[in-house]
């Protein structure tokens, strides 16, 4: 073989992984900013955000690698998949991915939309994705089917986590602005302290959704996938719940997005129609 053609079917090899580790992310990324809204002025968090969401799979791996070594799971057995899957995954990069969030929308001035937690929490899940298919595509271990595992991954573990930033999203969204009112509770006169109760325990219990949601789908995904890998009886139909899980979360995800949506043109609406009222009395007087 020509040292030319070499050449060429080694940058053709890194083009194509290139675009099953890069192109996912940023479709899924330019989707959420879009919906949100106000793109030019908050690429600055987003690009904070995201690289938040890369740097957290350092000490997520760490904490992953200390409790598979306490728990030592044993992946042949249901038990074992359920531990690695809720315990060591889910809850510890869950867990890491709503602290960042959290933080960001406290510090956040920007965070006035319903669609805005969406696109934080995305931005925060696919820099963790990001990385995370990064690392598994130059391990040691998929050395020898870089392209297949950056290929699989571009379609399962990346829309994954894509889908679990959309339910951790869209219950933050509805614990901060409410289900009608857009108005931010933690930033509103007298904050959380000076809300009703009823909007208080709105509040907890959706930031608790936001939260426990993210963890028990990211959970039963990879639960389902690790059973599927096993020698299990189960393991063909555990893969074929998984791909319907997955086609599941694709529309649940499309249909908070759209709710979100809606909410935020309502308060846009309202706010217009607020704005008219007032322009038409200030004439008449």
């Amino acid at each position: 073989m020509s040292p030319i053609l070499k050449i060429l079917l080694v940058c053709g090899y890194l083009f194509f992984l290139s675009v099953y580790v890069f192109a996912p992310v940023f479709l899924f990324l330019k989707k959420l900013a879009d919906a949100a809204g106000g793109t030019k002025k908050l690429w600055k968090t987003y690009a904070l955000l995201f690289l938040a969401g890369g740097a957290s799979t350092l000490p997520v791996a760490l904490v992953e690698w200390g409790l598979s070594a306490l728990l030592t799971p044993d992946m042949e057995t249901a038990w074992g998949c359920f531990l690695g899957a809720f315990v060591v995954a889910a809850f510890t990069e869950e867990t890491t991915k709503f602290a960042i969030l959290v933080v960001a929308i406290l510090l956040s001035a920007r965070f006035v939309r319903y669609t805005r937690a969406l696109s934080f929490a995305a931005c925060v899940s696919l820099g963790f994705a990001f990385v995370e298919n990064a690392l598994y595509v130059v391990s040691p271990w998929s050395a020898n089917g870089s392209l297949f595992v950056a290929f699989m991954r571009s379609f399962t573990s990346i829309p994954g986590h894509f889908i679990f930033s959309i339910f951790m999203g869209y219950f933050l969204a509805l614990a901060i602005f409410g289900k009608k009112k857009g108005v931010n509770i933690l930033k509103a006169e007298g904050g959380l302290s000076g809300a009703s109760e009823k909007r208080r325990k709105n509040f907890y219990k959706n930031v608790a959704l936001s939260y426990g949601v993210a963890i028990a789908a990211h959970g039963v995904y990879d639960f389902l996938l690790m059973i599927g890998a096993s020698p299990s009886q189960f393991s063909g139909l555990a893969f074929v719940a998984w791909i319907g899980l997955l086609i599941a979360g694709f529309y649940a995800s499309n249909l908070c997005v759209d709710v979100l949506k809606a909410k935020d043109q309502a308060v846009a609406e309202t706010k217009q129609a607020a704005r008219k009222s007032d322009y038409h009395i200030n004439v008449r007087r």
